[in-house]
């Protein structure tokens, strides 16, 4: 029988010990965290939990992870210096020796090793965060979280492996028995078998071989990844280990890419292959590596061998040593020169050293040079350039190896995957390449990184994973629309990766984290960063299909100051401050720490103010691009000090919020002439239940990230917040975006109320507003953007001018093309705005859609339209009326005589377009239902008059033949 156990019973709270009984807690804690001591420093208050080390000092406070703490030392008998593995140092001040020293002492308990992997500060919060459902943990299952093949068997299919005969999933490896440092699933090529697989594993250093890892589905070159040949002083071989590597070739000429004529691993899924029938023997591929050889499609393999010559030599007399290319005659092998562990360590304490001086000091850049950290990145980089130069260009298989392969290989190789994959470069595709180069292969986490049960030898620890991530940091500096996630991002993963808050880091192996269980009993550091898509996101991001091409020069890296030097919004002091003094500190709520507050002025000056604002997410972009009637915004409009609310809470539209919507506020003021004000207030009232709709659920929900976002100094995770001021002023200047469109939207449905109200029908004013969104002026031949709604009783001719062509920007007669100088002028068509010479421009007619009554001048083309629209006003199915004075008396025709109105029949000669026959009818029936106005309203005249003469006359059209013209007479 099994009794549920709560985490209170396995991991219970502790009671602070207190220095002082007015102690009270200064911050926030997380699940599982309780604060064991509270005391006092020279000017303000400490706190250490199970969790952190926390110092306040007004204005400024200091937040570190017991597991980001490296060393700790007592100096000048007051001061207590700390050192943290990502570079960064403080000092706080104690008012007498005796409290220094027990503080000491009690942060020295802290962060000692623990006796069992459970007295880690994972397992206490996760079990504490599961009985409160904290963050990712409140839905049932964990959503998004890997399985332990599931990376491996999407991947197989992503690359298109062609698991029917060039490639096979080997599970030699399923207990850990052939590599304890290697996933179960292995990808080798078909002829392998698992007996030839273990011979090589003998001659491989800790038995790490040759695994496949990524495949070019271009050209079919594969990236793989193994330790040193154990060679030694004798010039040991492994014919097996040479077949395997001949086999890599063969097994890439045989699949090469998308112009491979086999199968495809597109249609893989997890149950396509069977682990039974790939442990016995495997289906020999000579011949076809044979006919692959025949066509001279065999390309040499290219080693890379991460270490310089001489260290590859020189490991030879402990055992290791490099392929000889006597033996290798398919293969190239490489040497790049890369430090090993000891090197990056001093380079990196040199490089804390460095940061913790003081800042004005004038051979700064000197000094850091002479740390050598930036020329070992600039070494990586350039190792990872040219394995993907022989990945992408030269389409050759690559093999990468230092001496054990599990620190500067991943290095390499996951950069070259995320030079040349853009999957790699999303968040999904991100977490997939970590999991696979760095936890599942074997980089020895615990013991580089000083946590966990790790090796206790301090030679042993390297800041090999937080190098390559700075390596990655200049790759979004350098190319920052092509990484879905931003420097935030970047700067957590350092922070966990130290931190003990989640599980994902622990441990040396794959094996050693599942027989301990790890995944089941900790958080995961993906789900924390998946709950907060708006933190972590990069809005810039644009999916390119494209191969990074970074540039590796010293000159071009830059320090990672947001994790070398100092933090973000109320971060922890920069280093080398002090906790006591007043001036040490970072302020609440300030960008950056206080060397860098003319980088804050400045950024001050040209992103303007740092207010908050609503957060971002991708739902909301989705959505926004599935449908365009619920993009209506994920703002709260009370976030906009321009933007009014009622005292019912009802966002009204705004009157002056930009002076992109002064003329719809001006527009809105006048809705007197519709409709009465009395009128106008109850169609309010009665109608409040049709206003469009916002999500409110969501739009609740981003305005609380936005806070936790923009204003509160710690993260959820307890550490400080980290804000990016380029992602920031993104976020401001979408959510601006938003609020003018939701105003906009409800500036419209008000008008379409007021409308409603003047008596026109929901039906009219939608067709209306169809028929001019798709409607193209004819005269102008540019898209009307005509009002969605008038507000007068206008003809739809004239809610807009005629746009001139300016006169500079046309050098020739847009009729003839003949140039324009100073004997042939410029002159405007008064009917489209274009340039014309003056015989293209000779005729005179007027234009009483422009207001023009009068004969004037107009090009060929138009006068054209303009007569056959003058032709189709006198249709006598229409009985237009014709125009009286006040006396009765006709109105003279300009354009005509009365007697007789002809059209030239040459003009109709060329028979129009589809386009021009298009834009005549609709003109015709605009004019038609205009003259059937005008008769109505001329009716009525003529019964409120009676004395008045009707005008109408007898109009007689004689059409002798369509081709010749039509002749109209006046009677």
């Amino acid at each position: 029988m099994f009794t549920m156990v709560k985490a209170s019973e396995v991991f219970p709270m502790r009671s602070p010990i207190k220095d002082s009984d007015s102690l009270a807690p200064v911050h926030p804690v997380i699940p599982g965290e309780c604060v064991l001591f509270l005391g006092e420093t020279r000017g303000g208050v400490i706190s250490l939990s199970n969790y952190r080390l926390y110092a306040s000092c007004p204005p400024g406070f200091l937040n570190i992870p017991l597991g980001l703490i490296d060393q700790l030392e007592q100096r000048d008998l007051f001061f207590i210096h700390i050192y943290c593995k990502d570079a960064r140092s403080y000092r706080i001040q104690f008012s007498s020796t005796n409290t220094c020293e027990e503080w000491s002492r009690r942060i020295m308990d802290e962060i000692s090793p623990p006796v069992k992997i459970e007295d880690i500060f994972a397992f206490a919060h996760f079990a504490w965060a599961c009985e409160t459902s904290f963050e990712e943990l409140s839905s049932s299952s964990s959503s998004g979280e890997m399985s332990d093949f599931t990376w491996f068997r999407s991947e197989l299919a992503r690359l298109r492996f062609d698991l029917q005969g060039a490639w096979r999933v080997s599970m030699a490896n399923m207990d850990h028995k052939l590599c304890p440092t290697y996933p179960q699933e292995l990808l080798l090529p078909a002829s392998i078998s698992d007996s030839v697989l273990e011979k090589v594993a003998q001659f491989r250093s800790a038995k790490r071989i040759p695994a496949v890892v990524w495949r070019n589905t271009a050209n079919g070159a594969v990236l793989a990844r193994c330790s040193q040949p154990e060679v030694g002083w004798l010039g040991w071989r492994s014919s097996d280990d040479e077949e395997l590597v001949r086999a890599i070739a063969e097994a890439c000429a045989y699949d090469s890419g998308t112009t491979s004529r086999h199968s495809s691993g597109s249609d893989i899924s997890s149950g396509s292959y069977d682990p039974v029938c790939h442990s016995g023997e495997i289906p020999s591929l000579k011949d076809l590596s044979a006919e692959a050889a025949a066509r001279g499609e065999v390309r040499k393999v290219l080693i890379i061998d991460a270490r310089s010559y001489a260290a590859a030599v020189g490991n030879r007399a402990r055992g290791g040593g490099v392929e000889c290319p006597e033996y290798y005659p398919n293969a190239e092998i490489l040497f790049m020169n890369l430090a090993n562990i000891h090197r990056i360590r001093n380079s990196f304490q040199a490089l804390r050293s460095l940061c913790h001086a003081p800042p004005d000091q004038t051979s700064w850049f000197q000094a850091l040079d002479s740390t050598k950290w930036l020329h070992h990145m600039s070494g990586l980089l350039r190792a990872s350039v040219r394995s993907v130069t022989a990945l992408q260009t030269e389409g050759r298989p690559v093999i990468v190896h230092c001496s054990d392969g599990w620190d500067r290989t991943p290095q390499i190789v996951s950069l070259s995957q995320l030079l040349l994959d853009p999957y790699y470069r999303t968040l999904e595709g991100f977490q997939v390449l970590v999991e696979k180069e760095w936890l599942d292969f074997g980089h020895k986490m615990a013991d580089r990184c000083g946590q966990g049960l790790g090796c206790s030898d301090v030679n042993e620890r390297s800041p090999i994973f937080l190098q390559w991530l700075d390596c990655v940091h200049q790759l979004l500096l350098q190319f920052p629309c092509h990484f879905e996630f931003n420097l935030t991002f970047l700067v957590k993963l350092a922070e966990h990766t130290y931190s003990n808050l989640f599980g994902t880091f622990l441990a040396n192996s794959l094996s050693e984290r599942r027989r301990l269980r790890v995944k089941e009993r900790t958080r995961s550091i993906w789900g924390y960063l998946r709950s907060h898509p708006g933190k972590f996101r990069n809005f810039l991001f644009v999916r390119r299909d494209e191969v990074l091409w970074p540039r590796c020069e010293v000159r071009d890296l830059l320090l990672w100051q947001d994790v070398y030097v100092g933090e973000g919004v109320g971060g922890s002091l920069l280093g080398g401050k002090e906790v006591s003094s007043s001036q040490g500190g970072s302020r609440e709520g300030s960008e950056n720490g206080g060397e860098n507050g003319l980088a804050e002025e400045i950024d001050k000056l040209q992103n303007g103010s740092k207010e908050s604002t609503p957060d971002v997410c991708p739902e909301y972009r989705r959505k926004s691009s599935d449908s365009s009637e619920e993009s209506t915004g994920c703002l709260d409009p009370s976030q906009f000090p321009n933007f009014p609310q009622p005292a019912n809470g009802q966002p009204v539209p705004a009157s002056n919020t930009t002076p992109r919507l002064e003329r719809r506020s001006v527009i809105e003021s006048s809705t007197d002439t519709l409709v009465p004000e009395s009128e106008l207030q109850k169609s309010k009232k009665s109608h409040n239940y049709t206003l469009p709709p916002l999500n409110t659920q969501f739009e609740e929900t981003m305005n609380s990230s936005s806070i936790s976002v923009f204003s509160d100094p710690l993260d959820s995770d307890g550490l400080v917040a980290h804000h990016n001021q380029v992602q920031r002023r993104m976020v401001e200047i979408f959510s601006s975006h938003q609020a003018e469109v939701t105003a906009l939207r409800r500036d419209l449905h008000m008008s379409r109320l007021a409308l409603t109200q003047a008596g026109l029908k929901t039906d009219q004013i939608l067709s209306q507003e169809e028929h001019q969104e798709h409607f193209m002026d004819g005269r102008s031949g540019v898209e009307s953007t005509t009002s969605e709604v008038s507000w007068e009783a206008v003809d739809d001719t004239e809610t807009r001018p005629t746009l001139w062509v300016p006169d500079h920007a046309a050098s020739s007669c847009m009729g003839c093309h003949t140039q324009f100088w100073f004997g042939r002028r410029k002159h405007h068509c008064r009917s489209c705005g274009r340039l014309f010479c003056s015989e293209c421009s000779e005729q005179a007619v007027p234009i009483p859609a422009e207001q023009l009554y009068q004969p004037v001048r107009v090009c060929d083309q138009c006068f054209m339209h303009l007569s056959q629209l003058a032709g189709a006003c006198l249709d006598p199915t229409t009985q237009p009326v014709i125009p009286c004075d006040n006396t009765g008396q006709e109105k003279e025709n300009p354009t005509a005589d009365n007697e007789e109105t002809a059209v030239d029949a040459a003009t109709l000669d060329q028979s129009p377009t589809s386009e021009e026959k298009a834009v005549e009818k609709q003109l015709e029936e605009r004019l038609n239902i205009g003259a059937a106005e005008c008769q109505v309203e001329q009716l009525d005249k003529i019964e409120l008059k009676p004395e008045a003469t009707s005008c109408n006359k007898e109009v007689e059209v004689e059409v002798n033949n369509p081709s010749s013209g039509v002749e109209v007479k006046v009677n």
